[in-house]
């Protein structure tokens, strides 16, 4: 689904929507959905929003409450929400999450509220979230000041796609001030909740909220407006280098989605830590800047070495001078096999037809093939032969028979056994180059 063709606010006061957007909105998605923690900016995004709608469109609209038992108030604030939806006659929905620990309470809770999200809106659906342009700007500074990036300095997108299954998430108020926003409010009457969280600045975005942006729009009025829009500038040329970067890398990768490291070893550090930003990227994987030096230094080293640089939610490692982004490791399951039946893993699947007395066991240690011409060739010696990457060596089917080694997979098969029909089929998420 598309919206970014029309701007979703028009420039009128009070807040209004483009019409032409909310009646695109509303024929495209599914269900609409608003995320409502009952404060004045999703109870303004809500009601603005309302106004608006046919009694059609109006079916179509779910308030989502996140309850994330933070606060002494949050039962309170449940029941608020609840008695707002029902008088605006809006269908709600609430979710009580667990936060997981994490350094940050912040980044517990927003990840809390996202896979909330996630779990509710569904194939085909739209969220829509009420940040504007005082929160663009707070996040901007607080990512400059933590020192990111070209993306970070683009700040929060005003729409991105949301979990694997084609919904959205939208924030049409992201140009909005905060004046304006509050001025709605007012003027219409609300009634909003005030989280008593806001007012400690042990937290950084409250901390600049309330002790650093004012004395900034003092000197700088319209500071918000000016940084809202460069973000949108820096966005748009951002996307624009990330299409340029990933054609360039569709050349460099081979068809197993590895890059080939000879394409950027000459190249100044600099250069090299960019292309492999890109790389990951490419992958929806983020990492900090001193990781990807970690990488660089680690991947720098001779191509017989087998660097592994493994974070939070996946690794990188290296074969034939080509760097792969694979998963992270798992435990090697070991079985019997049952003729016909089809054993899954977490990295392939493998079926045996022909014996019910097959079982799968660990790699063997200096184990001895017999090849199709009767030769012999050592297990080590043959899985060089053959460029198995070192990932995948452990993960092999070793395939026996007592305490005799007769197949690994459909790749290799002891003589006096080939009426043994196997099939082995891999889970690309772990790349077996050949």
């Amino acid at each position: 689904m598309k919206y970014s063709t029309l701007k979703p606010m028009t420039l009128s006061s009070p807040i209004r929507f483009n019409p032409e957007w909310v009646d695109d909105l509303f024929m495209q998605a599914k269900t609409v959905w608003v995320g409502f923690s009952g404060g004045v900016d999703s109870h303004v995004l809500l009601h603005s929003l309302v106004n608006q709608l046919t009694s059609e469109q109006k079916q179509k609209l779910v308030a989502i409450h996140i309850h994330h038992g933070l606060s002494a108030n949050a039962d309170n604030w449940l029941k608020h929400c609840e008695l707002i939806c029902n008088d605006l006659g809006v269908n709600f929905v609430t979710e009580h999450v667990q936060l997981k620990a994490q350094a940050s309470l912040e980044d517990a809770a927003r990840n809390a509220r996202y896979h909330a999200f996630q779990k509710h809106i569904g194939n085909r659906g739209v969220i829509l979230l009420a940040h504007h342009a005082g929160d663009q700007v707070e996040t901007v500074l607080f990512r400059l000041l933590r020192g990111t990036g070209g993306k970070g300095l683009a700040g929060i997108p005003a729409e991105r796609s949301l979990g694997e299954e084609g919904a959205k998430l939208i924030r049409p108020l992201l140009y909005v001030s905060k004046a304006e926003v509050e001025s709605y409010a007012q003027q219409q009457q609300l009634d909003w909740i005030q989280d008593e969280s806001n007012a400690d600045e042990r937290f950084t975005r409250n901390f600049l909220r309330q002790s650093v942006v004012p004395i900034l729009k003092e000197r700088f009025p319209k500071m918000e407006q000016n940084i809202a829009s460069s973000a949108q500038r820096i966005a748009t040329d951002y996307r624009m280098l990330a299409q340029l970067s990933s054609q360039q890398l569709g050349v460099w990768c081979n068809e197993l989605g590895g890059l080939k490291l000879s394409f950027i070893a000459d190249k100044a550090r600099e250069e090299r830590l960019f292309w492999l930003r890109q790389f990951l990227q490419r992958k929806d994987t983020s990492l900090t800047h001193s990781q990807l030096e970690s990488i660089d230094d680690m991947f720098a080293s001779g191509e017989d070495k087998q660097p592994e640089f493994v974070f939070s939610s996946g690794r990188l490692m290296r074969h034939q001078n080509v760097i792969y982004l694979l998963p992270l490791d798992q435990a090697v399951v070991l079985a019997p096999l049952v003729s016909g039946e089809v054993l899954k893993r977490p990295f392939d699947e493998i079926c045996v037809r022909g014996s019910n007395n097959c079982t799968l066991k660990a790699r063997p240690e200096g184990a001895t093939l017999i090849m199709p011409n009767g030769k012999t060739r050592k297990l080590k010696k043959w899985l060089n032969d053959q460029q198995v990457a070192s990932w995948w060596r452990e993960h092999l089917p070793y395939i026996y028979q007592d305490d005799t080694l007769i197949a690994i997979g459909d790749l290799w098969c002891h003589p006096d056994h080939s009426h043994l029909d196997i099939e082995w089929r891999i889970n690309l998420s772990l790349p077996l180059p050949k």
